[in-house]
């Protein structure tokens, strides 16, 4: 995750890896939903404080905002 690299580069944080998992489950119905779940290992060796660090790098990335907010499609 590029987002992830680059805050631990910015803040010197040593990370032993950098694995993302993303999985996606979609809900037909009445109310049509998409939900992702995402699983982020970076590995062992860091502090709580790091770890937090990256993770609401994550969660506050672009991407994240663009996915949680609401979406309209308008085809032309």
């Amino acid at each position: 995750m590029l987002t992830l690299s680059a805050v631990a580069d910015h803040k010197q944080i040593t990370m032993e890896k950098c694995e993302v998992q993303v999985g996606c489950i979609t809900s037909n119905g009445t109310s049509p939903s998409t939900r992702f779940k995402i699983r982020i290992d970076v590995g062992e060796g860091l502090t709580q404080r790091e770890r937090a660090i990256l993770f609401n790098s994550a969660r506050n990335c672009e991407v994240g905002k663009i996915l949680t907010g609401p979406i309209e499609l308008e085809y032309a």
